[in-house]
């Protein structure tokens, strides 16, 4: 019998699919390892050429003649145990375990390649860690030549090369020219222009006043009103009082127009939608909503998170039901549930929906949704519930009747002048039932008008305000600033490519590149929105109008990688593209005059081990003697550590009470004390702050 060695992407999928296959009969046996993500990265510059190590001009562009792997440091001993597998094992092929997409390629290839692997490869693809999932794919396994698995593996590749000859080239020759280190990338740049942009716009932002004149009637209030321009601004106190001074006592109706609006459910969860959503009900990261996602996922909850679609494929659709149903065991959804499966008809018609399932419209993943596991007594954090919840909600949503209301304009005069008032009655709740919670506002009705109807105006009053600039981004808004980048160009046929492309970045990358910006020190988080720092600005603002700030570049690349993997580009012709591109932006760059401030530096003491200035970092407050290892990381917890906080722990002193979050999720508050070079928890009694 034929033996295979299966390699997962995590020790929790190799988990699941050993379970699955000892209760199964197979024509080959399977030997089990996993990797823990990557475990081997494109070498460092240095280690193709010793003249590389130089940070030097005169060096650039390093193009490697061949792209060679390392080991990753924190993966040493899994790689070892893998390759040890291989060495002293007769296989005869190994099956790719690793996530169903590209980066699941890029993980299980660069390990095959460095590790000088030959064995044929089988390709285990499935978007569920269910049981049912896990037997299909077990038993039918797709051959590593496959059109669609061998493109998406060398789009992979090339991605992964792509990045790596831009981020080191041209950080290279940023840092030299501006005399500190100034990171570059194909997708961190253009989204650093994005929120650098918009902190200009709100720098440069003068705010002008204006009026309104508010009528109230009561029951509802109606704004002055021009109805050539639909605009309620006044620009003048003075005509504003003019206006004020000729109203009469009453108010007659002049106009009375009524639209029904029906708005059915949102399509599914795309990890993007997933992200806004978290944001918007609870002010997740986009970073925390992935990370909850991918816990829920290894649950076996959701379906595969790291994914672009919104759409459905027909064969899974048509037995979704049996996702449904385990959802009647929670009290919130019985009833709903229970007449989603009664109306066979609503369930035909969501299926046919183009909507909601469109094999069209599949990426490497369908969309986020519930898998058919119950979710039973299983453990879940307070943030996890949370995200199961928008999942189910939205599910269930798609099978409910749509939210119907009517929207009314009435138009009322006094003495030749115009007023405007709007309310809504709702008709339908539908499916923002499941919403009531998240709802801030409830729909205001206008009290029943007609046409010539006489009101008395019981107060009148004029409203001053000022323009206000635009707002910063926050998650949400900056996760959907990168979806549809196209905004931020004017040429129509750019926009297109932007939107074949779906923005810069991925759904699995955008949070990890907002926080890597966050990291280097480009973009500063100020409550729920992000802030440019002076020094993103610098950055920016030296790149001047570079390609390689503007969204264009990287979707232009983007669409090149999906013509590979849809089989419509050659990989050799994209490289040599690559290559071309990569010489002559260098050479731009060196050009460039970067002109960037230093950034001062802050010391906040003395270390505890070698009395060397501690100084702040991006990260942490660390020990400026490089051969020594303290430091006091900025962010424990979710908690922030202050820079009065660091003096404060230097000193021998207890910090002010500080908010953490549990790995439960739970949150607490709790004081920080450095005690033997480590930071120890003091928790405040009651009777503490009560003697304080």
């Amino acid at each position: 019998m034929k033996r295979a060695l299966l390699i997962a992407e995590k020790p929790s999928l190799m988990r699941d699919i050993q379970k699955v296959y000892n209760s199964m009969q197979l024509p080959y046996e399977i030997d089990f390892a996993s990797f823990v993500g990557h475990v081997v990265e494109l070498k460092e510059p240095h280690e193709y050429k010793k003249e590389w190590k130089k940070w030097d001009l005169n060096v650039i562009p390093m193009i490697p003649e061949k792209y060679e792997f390392r080991i990753k440091r924190t993966a040493y001993k899994v790689y070892k145990e893998i390759e040890q597998k291989l060495k002293i094992n007769h296989y005869d092929f190994i099956i790719n375990a690793c996530d169903a997409g590209m980066e699941g390629e890029n993980i299980f290839y660069s390990f095959y390649k460095k590790s000088g692997c030959r064995l044929p490869v089988k390709r285990f693809w499935t978007s569920q860690t269910t049981d049912p999932a896990i037997r299909h794919a077990l038993t039918n396994l797709i051959d590593e030549n496959d059109l669609l698995i061998r493109n998406l593996r060398n789009a992979a590749m090339y991605r992964s090369v792509f990045d790596w000859l831009i981020g080191l080239n041209l950080t290279r020759a940023a840092t030299v020219k501006g005399g500190r280190i100034i990171k570059i990338g194909r997708v961190m740049t253009p989204t650093l222009g994005i929120v650098v942009k918009r902190e200009l716009e709100i720098q440069q932002f003068k705010p002008e006043p204006y009026f309104q004149l508010e009528l109230d009637f009561g029951s509802f209030k109606a704004l002055w009103t021009d109805l050539q321009t639909n605009d309620n601004k006044i620009p003048t106190k003075q005509f504003a009082e003019e206006i004020y001074s000729q109203l009469h006592t009453k108010a007659i109706v002049r106009d009375l127009k009524t639209e029904r609006k029906t708005i059915y459910a949102p399509s599914l969860h795309s990890l993007l939608e997933l992200q806004k959503e978290a944001n918007k009900f609870y002010g997740f990261t986009s970073s925390e909503t992935l990370k909850i996602a991918q816990s829920l996922y290894e649950k076996k909850l959701i379906t595969y998170p790291r994914t672009e679609s919104k759409h459905l494929p027909t064969n899974f659709a048509k037995t979704i039901t049996d996702n449904i149903q385990h959802l009647a065991n929670i009290e919130d959804y019985q009833k709903v549930v229970s007449s989603i499966i009664q109306n066979k008809k609503q369930i035909e018609d969501v299926i046919r929906s183009k909507k909601y399932v469109d094999d069209k419209k599949l990426t490497d993943h369908h969309a986020i949704t519930l898998t058919d596991v119950p979710l039973g007594r299983k453990k879940l954090t307070p943030n996890e519930f949370k995200i199961y919840h928008l999942i189910a909600k939205r599910l269930l949503s798609i099978f409910m009747p749509p939210y119907v209301i009517d929207k009314t304009v009435a138009i009322l005069e006094s003495n030749k002048h115009y007023f405007k008032a709007n309310g809504n009655i709702v008709i339908q709740k539908g499916y923002t039932e499941l919403y009531d919670s998240h709802r801030k506002k409830q729909e205001q009705p206008l009290p029943k008008l007609s046409l010539s109807m006489e009101l008395p105006i019981q107060n009148k009053k004029i409203l001053s305000k000022q323009t206000e600039p635009p707002s910063r981004y926050t998650d949400s808004t900056l996760l959907d600033a990168m979806f549809h980048a196209g905004r931020f160009v004017e040429d129509r046929e750019l926009q297109k490519i932007l939107k074949d492309a779906e923005g810069i970045g991925t759904s699995a990358t955008r949070a990890e590149i907002i926080e890597k910006l966050i990291a280097i020190g480009m973009i500063a988080r100020e409550g729920k929105t992000f802030k440019a720092t002076q020094f993103g600005i610098d950055v920016i603002n030296s790149l001047g109008n570079h390609d390689i700030v503007s969204p264009v570049l990287t979707a232009v690349w983007s669409k090149k990688l999906k013509d590979i993997v849809d089989g419509q580009l050659q990989s050799s012709v994209f490289y040599k593209d690559m290559l071309q591109y990569v010489r002559e932006t260098t050479a731009r760059f060196i050009s460039l005059k970067m002109n960037v401030v230093e950034k001062e530096t802050t010391v906040v003491g003395k270390c505890v081990e070698c009395q060397s200035p501690v100084i702040e970092g991006f990260k942490t407050y660390q020990c400026s003697n490089k051969n020594c290892k303290f430091a006091i990381s900025k962010s424990i917890m979710k908690g922030k550590i202050t820079v009065t906080d660091a003096k404060k722990l230097l000193n021998g002193k207890e910090t002010r009470e500080i908010l953490f979050t549990w790995k439960s999720g739970k949150k607490g508050k709790a004081k920080l004390k450095l005690h033997n070079g480590k930071l120890d928890f003091v928790f405040v009694t009651s009777s503490q702050k009560s003697n304080n």
